[in-house]
């Protein structure tokens, strides 16, 4: 008999109310209050033996019943039991007093707390379902053991159930803001596994909490596997408390072993100096004994990245690599396993890209969360607490600014799209990867980088995620470039999207899960939808998660625009923008000069003219300006702020001046990682002079404004990089087609 014991009351230190359990008692008392709240019910106890369990409080459960203490158990995520056996056939009053951990009590860094404290808040109550079970053993005591691994590593490759297997994660940190808690009923998980899987992901990595019994079930009923990270981060380094955290990670992987769709396991994530390797090594041993898994790892983001000791253990590499998408590729190569041991690579977190939320809805429902209310929502333990203080003030909360804030969530939902794809081809390119985890599958209080919003709701399409994020991944190939430079070469490449008006050479390449067989047809079309060429080649045989390079596309661009590459492979199909560019004679532009100490500019050659192209302010700039000549300032350093072009923002573009509104595959090669600093720039200027904002960027996380691009006068300042030369940007003006257009355009503009 297993009975389910629903009707509760609980006092907060003011009386008894009736509730249902599950519960947590969210905003029914300050989210600062630790407790405790006491829960009471009544159970009628049957003539056999019997046990009490409940399966998941936070944090401590003092359990009495008919007043006697029977249990003070401690843990977020591990069930517990309550022997009834002297209570038979009768009836008795259950009364659980719950102090939530976050507080003085228990600090969040002193137990297994996961990362839900970091997303919002602690959280209190029986939130998972309570049992009355006749047994005559505890139920919790003979566990059932781990069913056969259904997972086989063989070097990289990773196999599941005899078939090649390629780990498209999400990462879930237990957000459920309409809960309070991290308890989601079954019709609420299932969507969210179908929605995952719409998405073209086969696997949910839960970071940092462990989800129900029932999540797994229905996990395994849709065919989704599992990435389960117990719930280590940032702990105490405090070895008592240590050996508290390692008991209470003991009990979560005993009692979750059985489901063999988990199909990996981490211990904790990105631990840096707290937990000594000792202590890693022993829990990643504690692991393997339970499961029998063929992947385990202590730390997943490394201690490569993370700092720390660096001695690791497990089964594989795990990285978790966030930077510009400019960027991506450099730090790729540079975790790549060359020489070590050969082991599969996983991004156990990545490729995470913020959007403009619907800030005027917020404010207008105002979810807890979101509030300036310190009772709903204070700060806790969270570094990042920008939403309440902003939200207020935000400009694009007001209905006359509607049509910004409409085009600011397009603009930078396009932006995550290019992002997204970029980054992902070029992991598919790499087939020492086994596998990534997108960050992440929900929006929350402090990131916007969810592959559903606020509401629950998908933010993208499947067509929008199809080519890029499904078993089969067609991408470009790079050409090589390195210049020689200071006598000798350096890393190079050419631009991938951008060319000048001429023949081109195009490689594409695939990487398939499982295998696939095809030939390759590509189209090439004008914006107008013309046909400018096309081709078909060869069948070819691809290997399971090899990156293959398939063919060679040799075309010429007859004139300049905005043209769509269509490529098709068996079932695979990816698209690109591709511009032709015409090259600029720079010389035809006005007479320039060129102040450039660095020698950013290198291969630029201009006459000696009176308008100023500079890197840097040079002693005559004030005078050039007030003799009325033209001045371009590229800024690098000097008179700038830090700020990173793709990640964490928005783009406000002033009436696109140089056409490059939304062109992300034009601003890839040009992007930098800083803003003008206006005040600084203003000396420099004359007296009075009004600055005109051309291109400005909105921190999407802070809502801080910084200009990458400004107009005074016939004076033009901008952070964007003609000259390219960051990360896999074309090295160098003569080899950047979009540096030149970017540089044409902005002559003409300050000449006016």
């Amino acid at each position: 008999m297993r009975q389910k014991i629903s009707d509760w009351t609980v006092d907060y230190g003011q009386g008894q109310k009736a509730v249902q359990v599950p519960h947590a008692w969210k905003q029914d008392v300050s989210v600062r209050w630790e407790g405790p709240a006491v829960y009471r019910t009544s159970i009628n106890v049957t003539g056999n033996r019997s046990w009490l369990v409940f399966e998941g409080v936070s944090y401590q459960a003092v359990v009495l019943v008919n007043s006697e203490q029977m249990v003070d158990h401690r843990g977020i995520w591990d069930a517990f039991s309550v022997d009834l056996g002297d209570y038979k056939g009768q009836r008795v009053e259950v009364e659980v007093r719950v102090v939530k951990n976050g507080g003085e009590t228990f600090p969040v860094n002193d137990v297994a707390s996961g990362f839900i404290p970091y997303v919002y808040n602690t959280f209190g109550g029986i939130y998972r379902d309570v049992f009355l079970v006749e047994a005559e053993q505890d139920p919790l005591k003979e566990l059932p053991k781990a069913k056969p691994t259904r997972v086989k590593v063989d070097g990289r490759k990773v196999f599941v159930d005899g078939q090649p297997f390629y780990a498209r994660g999400t990462l879930t940190w237990g957000w459920y803001p309409e809960l309070g808690h991290l308890n989601p009923d079954d019709e609420t998980i299932r969507k969210e596994i179908r929605q995952t899987k719409e998405l073209g992901f086969n696997l949910i990595k839960f970071c940092l909490w462990v989800p129900s019994h029932r999540f797994f079930e229905i996990m395994k009923e849709e065919g989704v596997e599992a990435w389960l990270e117990l719930p280590l981060w940032d702990p105490s380094s405090d070895p008592e408390r240590l050996e508290q955290i390692a008991d209470d990670l003991e009990r979560i992987v005993a009692q979750y072993r059985h489901h063999d769709n988990i199909v990996m396991w981490t211990v904790g994530c990105e631990l840096s100096t707290a937990t000594p390797a000792e202590y890693r090594q022993r829990l990643v041993e504690m692991v393997k004994r339970q499961t029998s898994c063929p992947l385990v790892k202590d730390n997943s983001g490394g201690a490569e990245m993370y700092g720390g000791d660096l001695r690791e253990y497990g089964d594989f590499y795990d990285f978790h690599p966030y930077c510009d998408t400019n960027i991506y590729p450099v730090v790729l190569d540079c975790l790549m396993p060359g020489p070590r041991t050969d082991l599969p690579v996983f991004f156990g977190e990545y490729n995470d890209i913020d959007v403009h939320r619907d800030l005027a809805r917020i404010w207008k429902e105002m979810p807890y969360w979101a509030a300036d209310d310190k009772e709903m929502n204070d700060q806790g333990v969270r570094w990042q607490f920008d939403l309440p203080y902003f939200l207020p003030k935000s400009r694009f909360i007001q209905p006359e600014n509607k049509k910004a804030h409409e085009e600011m969530m397009a603009s930078t939902k396009s932006k995550a799209i290019f992002t997204r794809k970029f980054v992902h081809e070029q992991v598919r390119a790499r087939d020492s990867v086994a596998g990534y985890v997108v960050t992440g599958w929900r929006d929350t209080a402090i990131s916007t980088a969810g592959m559903i919003d606020d509401w629950g709701e998908l933010r993208y399409t499947q067509d929008e995620l199809k080519s890029w994020n499904f078993e089969d991944v067609l991408y470009p190939i790079p050409t090589r470039r390195p210049p020689w430079i200071s006598g000798g070469n350096r890393p190079g490449w050419l631009d991938p999207y951008c060319f000048f008006v001429g023949p081109v050479l195009w490689k594409v390449g695939i990487n398939s899960e499982k295998g696939i067989e095809g030939a390759l047809k590509w189209t090439l079309r004008a914006e107008d939808g013309t046909t400018v060429a096309q081709g078909e080649g060869q069948t070819t045989q691809v290997k399971a998660q090899e990156s293959t390079q398939l063919e060679e596309l040799y075309w010429v661009f007859e004139k300049p625009g905005k043209h769509t590459l269509t490529v098709e492979f068996g079932t695979a199909m990816n698209e690109w923008t591709i511009w032709a560019l015409e090259k600029p004679d720079f010389n035809e532009i006005g007479e320039w000069r060129l102040h450039d100490p660095a020698k950013l500019f290198d291969g630029l050659k201009l006459t000696e003219g009176q308008n100023l192209i500079t890197t840097r302010p040079t002693a005559d700039l004030k005078q050039t300006i007030e003799d009325g000549n033209a001045v371009l300032l590229f800024l690098v350093d000097e008179l700038t702020q830090e700020a990173v072009f793709w990640r964490e923002s928005g783009y406000e573009f002033f009436d696109d001046p140089v056409q490059i509104n939304n062109q992300w595959e034009r601003l890839l090669a040009v992007s930098g990682d800083r803003s003008v600093d206006i005040e600084a720039l203003k000396p420099y200027l004359l007296d009075g002079q009004e600055i005109e904002i051309l291109i400005n960027r909105v921190d999407v996380r802070t809502y801080a404004e910084a200009p990458i691009m400004v107009k005074a006068g016939k004076v033009i300042a901008t952070t964007l990089r003609p000259f390219g030369g960051f990360g896999v940007q074309p090295l160098g003006l003569p080899r950047s087609p979009s540096g030149q257009a970017l540089l044409a355009s902005l002559m003409k503009l300050a000449l006016g």
